[in-house]
């Protein structure tokens, strides 16, 4: 976490902002990344991020979005030279409006929200593929490389026994739930060779890679706003639509069959290919538990972090979590 002062004084070289308030905010799930609340002197608020991770298609894709549905995401706000993102410190450091509102985890969307979602997320997937949205927004390859290695590395760890209490119960848990795990792995690295050879793909639409429910809020007047789009990456809608379709990314808040018509009247009619859907939610299972465990078996971090990370993890392994929806879906297909 970068200090106050050294945020401070950074906005004031590359942005037009007076009189800043900066409020660290925790919480957030990009470990490369410091995040900030800034309210100026005119009373307006703003997120500021000065992150190492992702790249810029989490400012280019907002503004691309807005231009079509307008507050349908945060707006960048541009530095004295009017670009959207300064690169420095060795990060890419950017300030966006700081969006108002209840985070969809805290208040129910009833069908009208879902039926919104829907029509946001089909407004995304149309967005002409021009511009900068061609050129800053990464394009899918497949490649489950990065997720792959971490998985084996985390499942290589637990073979010998955590030293403390909270890393034996990770390693109860992940020997419980390890022939699957290692199934799921297996059929994603194979999906994943063969979607690279597929010349039959759907043709790729801008994806937010990451539209769960707390990545969504609710403002005053129940228009559903999409924020963090740092993973955002030009593939196919699934990519998108596994957030959703069969029952979501959240144990907790699993959606619903009913839920999932609602998302779909919004939408509109789409026929999700089974092989992606498969990849996808497999490719989530590998990052979701991998990057959790890796969390728990890191003594540098606080006992709070650990256990925290210990509890999503038991999500991921749930009969509502990802791992169950991962084996449902390969029995289906």
């Amino acid at each position: 976490m970068r200090d106050r002062a050294d945020v401070g004084s950074v906005l004031g070289e590359y942005y037009a902002l007076e009189g800043l308030d900066l409020v660290a905010v925790d919480g957030g799930a990009d470990l490369g990344a410091s995040l900030w609340r800034a309210t100026d002197a005119r009373g307006r608020r703003f997120a500021v991020k000065w992150s190492s991770s992702g790249s810029p298609a989490g400012l280019v894709l907002p503004a691309a979005l807005n231009a079509v549905r307008p507050a349908s995401a945060p707006e960048p706000l541009l530095t004295r030279t009017g670009a959207w993102w300064v690169d420095t410190g060795g990060a890419r450091l950017s300030v966006m409006e700081w969006v108002e509102g209840t985070s969809a985890m805290e208040t129910s969307l009833e069908r009208k929200g879902w039926h919104r979602l829907g029509q946001l997320l089909a407004a995304l997937h149309e967005l002409p593929l021009q511009g900068e949205v061609l050129s800053q927004v990464p394009r899918e390859d497949f490649d489950p490389g990065q997720w792959a290695r971490l998985f084996e590395r985390v499942d290589a760890e637990l073979d010998t026994a955590p030293a403390d209490q909270i890393g034996r119960r990770l390693a109860g848990l992940w020997h419980q739930n390890r022939a699957e795990l290692r199934a799921v792995y297996r059929r994603t690295l194979e999906l994943a060779a063969r979607l690279r050879k597929r010349e039959d793909l759907p043709s790729f639409s801008a994806c937010h890679a990451d539209p769960h429910l707390g990545n969504l809020i609710v403002a005053a007047d129940g228009r559903p706003i999409l924020i963090d789009f740092d993973d955002a990456v030009l593939a196919p809608r699934e990519r998108d639509l596994m957030f959703v379709l069969g029952g979501g990314v959240l144990a907790d808040m699993a959606a619903t069959g009913e839920q999932q018509r609602w998302f779909l009247e919004g939408y509109g009619h789409h026929e999700a290919g089974a092989e992606l859907l498969t990849y996808y939610r497999g490719l989530r299972v590998l990052e979701d538990a991998s990057e959790l465990a890796g969390i728990v078996l890191d003594l540098g971090n606080t006992d709070e972090e650990r256990h925290e990370a210990l509890g999503h993890v038991s999500a991921v392994f749930s009969p509502t979590g990802l791992l169950a929806q991962a084996q449902s879906a390969a029995v289906s297909r």
